[in-house]
């Protein structure tokens, strides 16, 4: 009787490793990665056009696949002191994807970047939040390869709502009175 338990836990683990084998099989190779922290204070900051000091660090994982894609988790915390001591706190937690430069074939190249996560989190230093973004935005950039500018930039309409900070052009903060 043990016997036929044994048997049916062996061929779902069989199953189980061969849908893992074939998912990653058709992922493209990783051939490039990068890791680092970073860590930085700035005595003579300005956040909205108040004045103090700040200190930000954060982390960075890229990783450069062979079929041109890239995936970057990142990670960034952002304290600003005010002048009077006040102090707000800046949160940011992302994944990014892209894919590009794809040859328009007149002259440009396009860039697709999807950025997912928190783009924005502000709250008072050891206290409430004061305005939070989650969700996902996609970019779009058209480069004209003679100039190097970004002569087009487009935000995909999807069935989602896409961030509230990629929509406001990253001055929720600010707007919001901080």
């Amino acid at each position: 009787m043990m016997g036929r338990p044994f048997a049916a836990a062996a061929v779902g683990i069989l199953l189980l490793m061969t849908l893992v084998l074939a998912s990653s099989a058709g992922a493209a190779p990783l051939v490039d990665r990068f890791h680092g922290t970073f860590s930085e204070t700035d005595p003579d900051d300005s956040l909205c056009g108040i004045s103090g000091s700040s200190v930000t660090s954060g982390m960075d994982n890229i990783q450069v696949f062979a079929d041109g894609t890239f995936q970057d988790e990142f990670r960034l915390t952002y304290v600003f002191t005010a002048e009077n001591g006040k102090s707000v706190e800046l949160f940011v937690a992302n994944q990014f994807t892209g894919t590009g430069p794809t040859d328009n074939g007149d002259g440009t190249v396009t860039f697709t970047s999807t950025y997912k996560g928190i783009p924005e989190k502000w709250k008072v230093a050891n206290g409430p939040t004061l305005i939070i973004d989650v969700g996902f935005v996609t970019f779009t950039d058209v480069v004209n390869l003679t100039t190097g500018e970004v002569t087009t930039r487009s935000i995909p309409r999807t069935d989602r709502i896409p961030s509230l900070t990629a929509v406001s052009r990253f001055s929720a903060a600010c707007s919001s009175r901080l």
